[in-house]
């Protein structure tokens, strides 16, 4: 597999990436215009770029093309931003993976989990730092939470994608996503759209059931003043800054926040369960894995 590497907004590649993109995802809150990209690619350079590092540290956002040969046919697509963290002198890599996809020409050949390995090694590479292992990035995904999916959209998504939500939950569980036991809310992508709290956040690469609060919150600084507000302000957003806020309490604090397994508790799910806690609502597939877990381990 072949990437191509879009960081720059002129980039002629870009719009080969954003064709794609839209014949991938439907739902209106989770999809950026293609300004929207080409904004988020400008703040890889110039002066703007110079600020943003200087407030949250090294960074990198691209799009990025896979093809099965170098020039050859679309197998996938991504965008993600790659940051840097030294927190108490040690260096940390994140990336927050804010979409991943397989062009429907191409599905059913193995192409994800190939595309998936890629993109997740060259985060170091993306931040310059060839030095750092791979294995010592953590890679953040948002997630539809289907509990709290509206059923039109749940019906939309599954249809275009042809997963059933349970079974994307499923397909993310089985490469060690762990769920983040935070309240995390989206924060609205333009001024036309709204703060979608109907996402599950998970992460891909922890070694153990807790992450370092201290870690998320510089994580998801980042991410939301560069990725989704575009280099505007953090304050001016509420949903930002109560999640920040929360963070940055449990960071003082030393709190660090629970990681969720949901592999065991997706496995005693059939069809009918499913279509049971979808219309049992309301709830989240947070409250239900930490529900599952107690029940465990009582």
């Amino acid at each position: 597999m072949h990437l191509d590497i879009i960081d720059h907004p002129e980039d002629p590649a870009l719009g080969t990436f954003y064709a794609a993109y839209r014949l991938a995802f439907v739902l209106p809150n989770e999809t950026e215009e293609l300004t929207g990209f080409q904004a988020c690619l400008a703040l890889n350079h110039g002066e703007a770029h110079a600020r943003l590092r200087a407030e949250y540290g090294p960074f990198r956002e691209v799009c990025i093309i896979a093809r099965d040969t170098p020039g050859g046919t679309m197998v996938g697509g991504a965008n993600l931003i790659a940051l840097r963290h030294d927190l108490a002198g040690q260096t940390m890599l994140t990336a927050n993976l804010n979409y991943i996809f397989v062009p429907a020409p191409a599905r059913g050949r193995g192409w994800f989990p190939q595309l998936l390995q890629a993109v997740t090694a060259a985060v170091p590479d993306l931040l310059r730092i060839p030095s750092i292992d791979a294995a010592a990035a953590l890679v953040f995904i948002e997630q539809n939470d289907p509990l709290r999916m509206e059923p039109d959209d749940y019906a939309s998504e599954s249809a275009h994608s042809g997963i059933d939500q349970f079974d994307r939950l499923r397909i993310w569980a089985a490469r060690n996503a762990r769920v983040v036991d935070f309240p995390y809310v989206q924060p609205a992508l333009s001024r036309d759209q709204s703060a979608d709290d109907g996402l599950v956040y998970s992460v891909i690469g922890a070694s153990g059931p807790m992450l370092d609060s201290c870690l998320l919150a510089s994580h998801l600084r980042g991410f939301f003043g560069i990725s989704v507000l575009k280099g505007a302000s953090l304050v001016d957003d509420a949903s930002v800054t109560a999640q920040l806020d929360a963070l940055a309490q449990a960071c003082r604090q030393r709190v660090p926040i629970p990681l969720l397994d949901p592999s065991h508790a997706l496995k005693t799910l059939d069809a009918d369960a499913e279509r049971a806690l979808v219309q049992a609502g309301p709830g989240s597939l947070r409250d239900w894995l930490r529900a599952h877990q107690s029940s465990n381990v009582a």
